[in-house]
């Protein structure tokens, strides 16, 4: 009970800062550990070659949100594009530290279906209310790790048309690694896209050609890069939101 009270009011503080922010421009905000983090400075840069930085800043800390393109939509953290991605450094009484949303091995958190296979069974079914619900799951082999099994959905040719969840994260895998559902004629394949605690998105909701700034949304867990041991092993930020940043000239290509 105590969890869901303070989830709530979690959720009502940031409502109002969320208000805050749209009467503040620019404004970039988030809960970071669960406490909310705000910039006093944000700017945002297009390179020659059109990828996207925002840099925001207040006293000790900064935030940087990379893309590789200004195209409204959703950008994946964590994967082997190391064009998007996320990066959190603080510097308090000369101890830095920094975290980013690197392409590490550990646990599985998404994937994707690459190749449906054949002779495979349905673990799930479609409910009324239009979600699965899975009794059982699938086995993987491949990759440089182990134990990751998934929930799946079949057509009646017995092809796999959906991951619908990771029941089991395994540990080991590399973003990029290729496996094969167990299974049905072993020709399954699905690749592992980031790792638990290294992952997120960044949601580009507005990019203004004539006003020249940038809106949009922003959640990712990010690694101690430098594995030091006065910081926590994972800085996790959610509920991001940065709203009409100016975008200023670079230098950068």
């Amino acid at each position: 009970m105590k969890r869901f009270l303070s989830l709530f009011l979690i959720a009502l503080t940031f409502a109002s800062c969320q208000e805050d922010l749209k009467s503040n421009t620019p404004g970039f905000q988030a809960m970071k550990n669960d406490v909310l983090w705000r910039a006093n400075d944000v700017r945002a840069y297009v390179s020659t070659n059109g990828d996207l930085s925002i840099e925001a800043l207040n006293q000790f800390e900064q935030v940087t949100l990379n893309t590789n393109s200004t195209d409204e939509g959703v950008y994946i953290l964590g994967t082997t594009d190391d064009s998007n991605s996320a990066a959190y450094d603080s510097n308090f009484n000369d101890l830095l530290l920094s975290y980013a949303t690197n392409a590490i091995e550990g646990p599985v958190f998404s994937v994707e279906l690459i190749s449906s296979g054949s002779g495979y069974t349905s673990d799930c079914d479609l409910q009324t209310n239009g979600q699965y619900t899975c009794d059982a799951s699938h086995g993987t082999t491949g990759g440089t790790g182990t134990g990751l099994t998934l929930s799946v959905v079949t057509n009646a040719n017995g092809a796999v048309t959906e991951v619908v969840r990771v029941v089991s994260r395994g540990n080991g895998y590399l973003p990029g690694d290729v496996v094969t559902v167990t299974n049905g004629n072993l020709n399954c394949k699905v690749r592992v896209v980031n790792v638990q605690n290294s992952n997120g998105e960044i949601e580009i909701t507005e990019f203004d050609n004539l006003n020249m700034t940038v809106s949009g949304k922003f959640k990712f867990n990010a690694v101690n890069v430098d594995n030091n041991p006065f910081g926590i092993p994972v800085e996790n930020f959610q509920y991001g939101e940065f709203y009409k940043v100016q975008i200023f000239p670079s230098t950068k290509n």
